[in-house]
């Protein structure tokens, strides 16, 4: 097994316990004779939510005379093909538990799901829209601020745009735009002037994510800051370089479609930006299939693209509702055990009418 993907999973049995189906939904499943479970992990990373859910599914009666049908989506390679070596035993011991694995980014969740299950519905879905601690930790990724390596930031390899790239060839305009955006940097526009300005005499580090970090610094010039200077710039330099925001609209804008009557979904956030963008969705759903109509027809990403999913009042019954209302943080506990979980949030809803039509 590789330990290169040694991770540890955030609201693990919090996500799983709430995105399983329900008792209705079962009862629904066994008067309709259908005895399958479909179940979506968005992004699967080391599995550790998937394997709890494995867990739970064969050791709960509840589950009896039923199939597990289980896909995996995730754009980093290395992921993938460690979880896939981490189940390779689970589908020959439980002949009820169907894994399929894809590496793909979940904005084309919809499309590969439609493909392959034309016609069916997915009755749980759920997503970690974190950097994984792998990723992180590991210098050569270039996601780290403490461990050395190429400015990169990339989470499928095979994509061309790194963090390089968007130093050296993004305007001033285009610099500022996504570090105020999407990093929250208050000296975004110092920030930006600078490197284009430095860039020109070969004055900012292009190869070293540490000295690239300490050039941030020293620009910024914060007075006693208690997390790392360059933090806000380098989560901007990620977000986009992968099109993370734009990657969790598209799957969001799909889910009403996607999700059966009666089913769940569960998303976890770490920062403001993606937790806006799945509690303005859910408010949409909510509010029913107009409010999805018109946040569908947001395609334009010239914009925050959290101030595209608009809030539309109207009188039609909503698809369901979040639970619990506001979301789950982690334990006290967990927190202590995982650093990284503390500014997780996990929002779940449960659908509770039809969406399509």
């Amino acid at each position: 097994m590789n330990n290169e993907f040694n991770h540890i999973t955030v609201l693990k049995k919090e996500t799983i316990q709430n995105i399983f189906p329900s008792e209705k939904l079962l009862n629904l499943l066994k008067t309709n004779k259908t005895y399958k479970l479909n179940i979506v992990d968005a992004t699967l990373g080391g599995g550790g939510h998937a394997e709890y859910l494995i867990h739970l599914f064969v050791n709960d009666p509840i589950f009896n005379n039923f199939e597990l049908n289980f896909i995996g989506f995730d754009q980093d390679i290395n992921a993938l093909n460690f979880t896939e070596k981490k189940f390779k035993d689970v589908q020959l011991k439980y002949k009820n538990i169907h894994l399929h694995f894809e590496n793909e980014n979940f904005k084309n969740l919809a499309q590969i799901w439609q493909t392959k299950f034309p016609g069916e519905k997915i009755h749980g879905l759920y997503a970690d829209f974190g950097v994984s601690s792998p990723q992180l930790d590991i210098g050569k990724r270039g996601f780290s601020l403490i461990h050395d390596g190429p400015i990169d930031m990339r989470m499928n390899p095979n994509d061309n745009l790194t963090a390089k790239n968007i130093l050296e060839e993004y305007s001033e305009l285009e610099l500022t735009r996504i570090f105020f955006e999407y990093g929250e940097e208050p000296k975004s526009r110092k920030l930006a002037k600078a490197i284009v300005q430095d860039r020109k005499i070969e004055k900012i580090p292009l190869h070293s994510t540490i000295q690239l970090a300490e050039y941030i610094k020293r620009v910024l010039a914060y007075p006693n800051s208690r997390v790392h200077p360059a933090t806000r710039a380098f989560q901007a330099l990620r977000i986009e370089v992968n099109k993370e925001l734009e990657s969790i609209n598209y799957l969001l804008q799909e889910i009403p479609e996607l999700i059966h009557t009666h089913g769940k979904v569960g998303f976890i956030s770490f920062h403001s930006l993606e937790d806006r963008l799945i509690k303005h969705a859910m408010r949409n759903w909510q509010k029913g299939k107009k409010a999805h109509e018109k946040q569908n027809e947001k395609k334009e990403f010239n914009i925050p693209l959290h101030l595209q999913l608009h809030l539309e009042e109207n009188h039609n019954k909503g698809f369901g509702k979040e639970i619990p209302r506001g979301g789950i943080t982690a334990s006290d506990e967990e927190c202590q055990m995982n650093n990284r979980s503390r500014s997780a949030r996990l929002r779940c809803f449960e659908f509770s009418r039809e969406t399509g039509g």
